[in-house]
């Protein structure tokens, strides 16, 4: 999908891989990876965002199973990374690394908890109560606090085919109660997906429905358990230098 923009901007890339695959060097069905293209790319976008005080969590996925990937991104800034599933969280803290997400677009499984707490993100997503209690069950026999933010949504929310669920804004205030009181769990905040989208009419990424609902999601988490340490508001979808003001 992103092959046209490849060819623009990075022609020697393409050049050089088909050189490498036709000279037997790299295998079929497989990535190559512009590791210097990585670095510059995520500098960049650091840079914006430490501007805006904004934290970094690269979205692993696939690319996040390579190490030297891995490796690349964090030596060039990022906070941590994204971990939509158990699969990406794994190598991510196996090659040293700071998991600052977990669960973003889809519940970490019951028989996966155990192991989920033992890679300690920084923020861990939960769908509603039920998830949240799971979790704390686990943590009562680990010294530890897990910070966890709430997906939330509206009607009239905008959600990709499976990746809807979580807690809905009327509801809130008391799964918000309900979840910040379970041992070893403290709710940190509110997040949503996607935030923000592209609309090819205009050629600009604009907010969704989604993001004033993590508006209003995030001051009823001020309303209810207070501010005192702040409220963490995570808002992806085409996320790119160009939007972090917006954000």
């Amino acid at each position: 999908m992103f092959l046209r923009s490849l060819l623009t901007k990075n022609p020697d890339f393409v050049s050089a891989v088909v050189e490498l695959h036709q000279a037997g060097r790299i295998p079929a069905n497989s990535y190559v990876i512009d590791c210097d293209a990585v670095a510059s790319n995520t500098a960049t976008l650091v840079g914006e965002a430490a501007a805006q005080d904004l934290t970094v969590y690269a979205m692993s996925k696939q690319l996040g199973r390579a190490p030297t990937v891995l490796n690349t991104m964090t030596e060039a800034g990022v906070d941590g990374f994204v971990a939509v599933d158990m699969a990406c969280a794994r190598p991510v803290v196996a090659n040293g690394h700071n998991l600052g997400h977990l669960g973003h677009l889809v519940q970490v499984s019951a028989a996966e908890t155990r192991e989920a707490v033992d890679l300690q993100p920084d923020y861990w997503t939960v769908f509603g109560a039920a998830q949240a209690r799971q979790i704390s069950r686990t943590l009562a026999t680990r010294p530890v606090e897990q910070r966890v933010l709430i997906r939330v949504f509206d009607s009239g929310d905008l959600f990709y085919p499976g990746h809807e669920g979580g807690v809905a804004l009327e509801d809130l205030a008391s799964a918000i109660a309900e979840i910040d009181n379970l041992a070893g769990i403290a709710v940190a905040g509110v997040t949503t997906f996607p935030a923000l989208l592209f609309k090819p009419e205009a050629e600009v990424v604009v907010p969704t429905v989604n993001a004033r609902t993590l508006g209003r999601a995030a001051e009823i988490v001020r309303a209810t358990i207070g501010d005192d340490l702040g409220v963490e508001i995570n808002a992806p979808g085409t996320t790119s230098t160009s939007v972090l003001s917006m954000l």
